[in-house]
């Protein structure tokens, strides 16, 4: 089953007529001075990376040009439900996550659903972490210090590339942080508060409604089975955000699994704060950044 070219347009249409939210959050945000100035003071290289049979990949690679021998390396997803590609935000939220950790920061351009759902995103994110894994020598970053991370979708995908290491028992990965992460993606097909979440649902998998149920789409549908294993998880929950009791139910998967969970509430927050520098963002980065340089090596 695939939307036809009509079905996309009036998804695109729902996007558009509920987007007021995102446009008034870019709008009213003041970027920090020395916030912005963490861009100039990185190392930043764009490169597009071609893995067989999945489209090409942009990524971004930003370093902290004082870091040290053995560093930490994380590798971030962006947001945007699946359709939005990476814009300038990342690129900053990057840039003061490498200099915060005093390491490197992957940023990950994935495909977008217009263009290629499910699963290319999938595939593209755990193939982009295996890559930056690879060239920890090169970079001088400590492979037993590698996390992943994202916001919103970019969550999602930071859960299912850590599932994902976990099933093919490579990379070893020390903490996964889940950014207000959509971690299901099927609940929303139901109630008109979510029309605008289930429009990214259904463009990202294609119009497959049952497809939404799979554990690389929506982790909640995982076993605890397949959550043994996972690693230390952050979870930062926005509290006036749709995923919220999502975020709670993912947490509580992975603790019954054994995984190590840490929750950071921002309860007067909403979807989208920590990029979008709303809300108490600079808190939430600044926990992010302590949980990275905070977590143990893999063994």
């Amino acid at each position: 089953m695939s939307l036809t070219n009509e079905q996309k347009q009036a998804l695109f249409a729902v996007l558009d007529r509920t987007g007021g939210h995102r446009e008034v959050m870019k709008q009213a945000r003041v970027i920090p001075e020395d916030y912005q100035a963490q861009l100039s003071h990185v190392e930043r290289e764009e490169q597009t990376l071609a893995f067989e049979g999945m489209p090409p990949v942009r990524v971004i690679v930003s370093r902290d040009p004082g870091r040290k021998a053995d560093c930490p390396l994380h590798v971030n997803f962006h947001g945007g439900g699946f359709i939005f590609p990476q814009d300038g935000d990342d690129d900053l939220y990057c840039a003061n996550v490498a200099m915060g950790i005093h390491g490197i920061v992957v940023d990950v351009d994935y495909a977008c659903s217009d263009a290629a759902p499910y699963p290319a995103a999938v595939n593209q994110a755990y193939a982009v972490t295996c890559w930056a894994v690879e060239h920890c020598g090169a970079w001088g970053a400590d492979i037993r210090r590698v996390s992943v991370g994202g916001h919103s979708a970019g969550g999602n995908l930071a859960a299912v590339t850590a599932m994902e290491a976990l099933r093919v028992g490579k990379p070893k990965l020390q903490l996964v942080v889940m950014d207000y992460a959509a971690n299901d993606n099927y609940f929303v097909l139901e109630g008109e508060e979510n029309i605008r979440s289930r429009a990214f649902s259904l463009l990202y998998a294609d119009g497959d409604a049952e497809l939404l149920k799979d554990p690389t789409i929506s982790p909640v549908y995982a076993s605890i089975d397949q959550l043994r294993g996972f690693p230390p998880a952050l979870i930062v929950e926005a509290g006036l955000c749709p995923f919220v009791e999502t975020n709670r139910k993912f947490g509580a998967m992975l603790e019954e699994a054994g995984a190590t969970v840490r929750f950071a509430r921002y309860p007067d927050s909403r979807h989208g704060f920590t990029v979008r520098m709303n809300g108490d963002w600079q808190d939430a980065q600044q926990t992010i950044i302590d949980a990275i340089n905070g977590a143990a090596p893999v063994s």
